[in-house]
């Protein structure tokens, strides 16, 4: 019974993380490259997928896109676009937010 309910727990587990994977292109340092000042939203989506987070910036009227990667040099890192209210990219920036290379 333990052992049953074990793997269960485990099925639910490894469920659950594939869902938060991204989807869309193998996101990387050269697909975000191409994403420069002046493209739209769709264009941005077109390219990379759908963000994985969305934060608006009511006060400024523009709102950012996210996305989590793995860079080049092997850091965890957060892509944004910042776009205008017209819809534009009129920014963007790369965060890392481990200590790199050990994918952890």
């Amino acid at each position: 019974m333990i052992r049953h309910c074990m793997a269960t727990l485990a099925v639910a587990l490894l469920t659950a993380c594939a869902g938060l994977a991204p989807t869309g292109p193998a996101r990387n340092d050269a697909l975000f490259s191409q994403i420069q000042p002046g493209m739209t939203k769709e264009d941005v989506r077109r390219v990379a997928g759908a963000p994985d987070e969305v934060m608006p910036f009511p006060l400024s009227h523009t709102d950012s896109w996210g996305y989590y990667y793995w860079d080049g040099f092997g850091y965890y890192s957060l892509y944004s676009a910042t776009f205008a209210a017209d819809g534009h990219v009129v920014s963007t920036f790369v965060r890392r937010l481990n200590d790199g290379g050990d994918h952890k």
